[in-house]
């Protein structure tokens, strides 16, 4: 219970400055990197997250996430943020890396990166692929030639993400991998890929429940 309220503790603090270092962005500059729009009679970025519009205001001093379509977890927003924030005027290389090939930090968040977003993704899809196929559609997702099904989906407009899957048979289990565009790190640090990586397979989960 503890670590958990110091998780959460942790977050809250991460958003807080998160929200500063937003605040004290030029808006033209945060547009030109990361596509958003900025609505200067409203004071208010316009961004798309997972195929969806969201809306997050900045006046007085603060940062307001409108709740529609969805209300976002409080670990989202800082993902957002960051993007936001941290994206660097690079456009997509059309080149896709792993994760273990990121520099600063693949290779150290690798363990936890497998079992966030891979792992989740590899079992709940195991033996339907059509399932997935199905719930990467749902999402807006690009169909790739990667493995026996592979999807694209843009969790930002500068960070598209591949899921790829293998059916696997008797004598070979089934198994999954990510790929991101190799400009990724000028966008996300790779601890925020993890936390990506992971809400596109908590989507892609979701579509499933829904069926």
């Amino acid at each position: 219970m503890k670590q958990e309220s110091n998780l959460a503790k942790a977050y809250l603090e991460a958003y807080e400055k998160a929200c500063l270092a937003l605040l004290a962005c030029d808006s033209e500059t945060v547009c030109q990197n990361t596509k958003a729009v900025f609505e200067a009679d409203k004071s208010t970025y316009v961004i798309r997250y997972f195929n969806q519009e969201y809306r997050i205001k900045c006046t007085d001093g603060s940062v307001v996430f409108e709740k529609e379509p969805s209300e976002l977890s409080v670990t989202e927003q800082v993902l957002v943020l960051h993007y936001l924030i941290n994206a660097k005027p690079r456009p997509l290389t059309g080149r896709t890396i792993s994760f273990l090939e990121v520099p600063k930090g693949g290779s150290i968040y690798h363990t936890t990166f497998k079992k966030r977003a891979i792992d989740p993704l590899v079992q709940t899809y195991n033996g339907n692929l059509t399932g997935f196929v199905s719930a990467a559609a749902a999402l807006g997702g690009i169909q790739e030639a990667f493995g026996d099904a592979s999807f694209t989906v843009f969790l930002f407009p500068y960070v598209p993400v591949t899921y790829v899957l293998w059916r696997g048979d008797e004598e070979i289990a089934s198994s999954g991998t990510i790929l991101f565009d190799a400009s990724v790190p000028d966008f996300l640090p790779a601890e925020d890929m993890v936390l990506a990586a992971s809400y596109g397979t908590y989507r892609l989960i979701g579509e499933r429940k829904k069926k």
